[in-house]
C-alpha cells in the first residue's frame, strides 16, 4: 500500500475528502472540484502534515547543560559533567546518548534510564548499560538492571537474597559484533571528552526479563524515555572491565567513580522528518501561490 508522510493512500483520500478535495487514484495528483482551490490544496497539505505528525510515533529529546541546569546533586569524581544530549525514537527504538565531560579522565560508565523516576530500585524494568572505553576498542554490554545501588547486575540478576544468574541482554566483544550498536565512540575535543552511544534498542525494549518486576513483564521498558526522563549514570576513571569468551562481563573495578542520579527531567518532542518534509512542501506551494 502506498504511504505518504506516514499516511496510507486510503487515509490520505479520507483526509483530503474532508477538506473538499478529490483524489481518484494517484496520491501525487490531487484533483479539485473547482478551478481556483489552490489555497485549499495548500492548506490541505499542511493539515495532512499535521495529521501525519500526530499519527506517527514521536522522537523525544533531552538537552542538559551544567551551565544552564546546574550541577546540584552530581558527583564529579569520575569526570566533570558538561552536557548530555539524548534522543529516543518511540517508533524505531533508536536510542542516542551523548555525554560531554569538561575533563578527560572518564574511561567508562554505567547507565540506566526510564520515563521519569530515578531508576535506582526499579528491578526487572530496565537495561543497565556498561560502556567501556578503557582499551583500544570501545565495548558495550547490557544486562537487565537488578535495581541495586551498585554495578552488580553483571554477576547477580536479582535483588533477592543470594547470588542469582545474571540476565545478559547483549555483549559486544568488539565494537560491531552486536548489530544493535549503531555507534559507540570516544572523542577528545580540546580539553573535553565526548562519549557517544547510539543503539537500535528494539531487541532490548521487547525483551522478556528473567526476573520481572512486581507487576510482571509488562513493567519492562528497557532503554527508553518519553515526556520525562530519569537517569542513573555512574562515570568512572581508571576503569578495568574483564570479559569472558562470549564477551560477557566477568569483572569490573575502577579508581574513582561519580554519579548523575536524577528524576523527572522534561524532554522536548522533535518533529518526525517525513512530516517536516510535508510541511516544507506546503510552504513551497503557498509561496508559489503568492507569486502567481
Amino acid at each position: 500500500m502506498l504511504c505518504y508522510a506516514g499516511l496510507s493512500f486510503r487515509e490520505m483520500q479520507v483526509y483530503l475528502g474532508c477538506c473538499g478535495i478529490e483524489n481518484r487514484g494517484n496520491p501525487d495528483l490531487i484533483h479539485t472540484r473547482e478551478k481556483k482551490p489552490m489555497k485549499i490544496t495548500t492548506m490541505a497539505l499542511i493539515g495532512a502534515a499535521a495529521f501525519a505528525t500526530s499519527a506517527q510515533a514521536e522522537i523525544y529529546q533531552w538537552d542538559w547543560s551544567a551551565d544552564v541546569d546546574g550541577t546540584s546533586g552530581l558527583n564529579m569524581a569520575g569526570g566533570e559533567f558538561q552536557s548530555v544530549f539524548a534522543q529516543f525514537d518511540s517508533d524505531t527504538n533508536r536510542f542516542l546518548w551523548q555525554v560531554t565531560f569538561a575533563d578527560q579522565i572518564t574511561d567508562g560508565y554505567t547507565l540506566a534510564v526510564n520515563n521519569g523516576p530515578n531508576p535506582k530500585g526499579h528491578a526487572g524494568e530496565l537495561a543497565l548499560i556498561y560502556f567501556d572505553a578503557s582499551g583500544a576498542d570501545v565495548r558495550v554490554t547490557g544486562y537487565a538492571y537488578n535495581g541495586v545501588n551498585s554495578f552488580s547486575s553483571y554477576y547477580d540478576g536479582s535483588p533477592d537474597g543470594g547470588t542469582q544468574t545474571p540476565d545478559l541482554l547483549f555483549a559486544s566483544d568488539l565494537l560491531g559484533n552486536d548489530s544493535s550498536i549503531m555507534q559507540a565512540t570516544v572523542e577528545d575535543v580540546g580539553t573535553t571528552r565526548v562519549m557517544t552511544l547510539e543503539m537500535d534498542a528494539s531487541f532490548i525494549n521487547g525483551y522478556n526479563p528473567m526476573y520481572p518486576g512486581p507487576e510482571g513483564p509488562s513493567e519492562w521498558t528497557g532503554l527508553a524515555f518519553d515526556e520525562l526522563v530519569g537517569l542513573w549514570m555512574h562515570p568512572m576513571s581508571g576503569t578495568n572491565m574483564s570479559y569472558g569468551q562470549s564477551g560477557e562481563l566477568t569483572g569490573l573495578s575502577y579508581g574513582t567513580k561519580g554519579w548523575f542520579d536524577a528524576n523527572n527531567f522534561s524532554t522536548t518532542v522533535v518533529p518526525a522528518p517525513g512530516a517536516m518534509a510535508l510541511f516544507g512542501m506546503g510552504g513551497l506551494l503557498a509561496g508559489r501561490r503568492r507569486r502567481d
